[in-house]
């Protein structure tokens, strides 16, 4: 199990970018924004079989982390705060390192949902996942928790439910971010 950090996820080739980091009461959440000032070249994705850009200058990540969920949800938008992408993340656990910020612990699966590719909906990574069971980088609880996990959220987006995914990321960005 890999534990990342929010501070520095999705920043390779960034580098002046303004960030903000709180907890947020109301959603029960830790929340960090990220905006983009420089980056070496856009980040381009293939999603759907198309070619999108998830990251230029400009360009905004709103990161939300349940306190009391094994999910972390990652928006990519654009300079507009037009959503463009979602990624979440399946974790054992979250919490404050308080040298290095906010953390979680990666159980390698992942859903992307894609605003620009009528919503397209992807599991990605459960052969990862089955590879960290059998070598013992995590246990059967573990496992099964993310597949538990996996179903809820793939029920909650089916029925447009979850309210990270359904907030108002422009709104949110522009009442937080200053």
């Amino acid at each position: 199990m890999k534990r990342k950090f929010l501070t520095n996820t999705y920043l390779k080739g960034i580098d002046n970018y303004i960030m903000m980091q709180f907890e947020d009461d109301i959603l029960d959440c830790y929340t960090v924004i990220k905006k983009v000032n420089s980056i070496d070249k856009p980040y381009m994705s293939t999603r759907g079989g198309k070619d999108i850009c998830l990251l230029k200058e400009g360009y905004y990540i709103l990161e939300y982390m349940p306190k009391n969920e094994h999910y972390g949800v990652r928006v990519f938008l654009d300079e507009n705060k037009n959503d463009l992408s979602y990624y979440i993340d399946i974790i054992d656990k979250a919490g404050i390192d308080y040298d290095k910020g906010l953390f979680y612990d990666d159980l390698y699966l992942d859903i992307t949902i894609d605003r620009l590719c009528d919503d397209l909906v992807k599991v990605w990574d459960e052969d990862e996942l089955q590879k960290a069971l059998d070598e013992e980088d995590i246990n059967k609880e573990q496992y099964d928790m993310a597949y538990g996990t996996l179903k809820k959220l793939l029920n909650e987006i089916a029925q447009n439910s979850n309210k990270y995914i359904t907030n108002d990321h422009k709104s949110y960005i522009e009442k937080n971010f200053k």
